[in-house]
């Protein structure tokens, strides 16, 4: 979708902190040292497809040995939407308002889930 001079959009880079996996240490990524998740780790696909009007928000998460055993589930407002290994990204359209992002560690890796809240406009 190109821009237009109607619509702004809000390009939220969210990457999936590493804190999920507490005392391990990871790097942070480039969006270009990304790759796209692969398609059988996408749970739901309803964000990934754009829409008129909708903003565009890249969920990326670090690289490095900490969790590397696990992916990571991301959440898009509570909706299960893909399982992330570290370099990886998914690229999720929103509608304008406010979002909540989540992620939680699958399979053996400890943490907690992290979430920040993005807010998406067009104008």
């Amino acid at each position: 979708m190109v821009p237009t001079n109607k619509m702004k959009y809000t390009t939220a880079s969210v990457a999936v902190l590493a804190s999920v996996v507490a005392g391990c240490a990871t790097r942070p990524v480039s969006d270009s040292d990304t790759t796209p998740v692969r398609p059988d780790r996408v749970i739901d696909s309803r964000f990934l497809h754009p829409s008129p009007g909708s903003g565009t928000v890249t969920i990326k998460r670090d690289r490095g040995f900490g969790g590397s055993a696990c992916s990571s589930r991301v959440f898009v407002d509570a909706n299960p939407t893909a399982d992330l290994r570290p370099s990886e990204k998914v690229v999720v359209y929103l509608p304008p308002g406010d979002h909540i992002l989540s992620a939680w560690p699958n399979g053996m890796c400890g943490g907690g889930m992290s979430e920040v809240r993005a807010s998406v406009t067009t104008g």
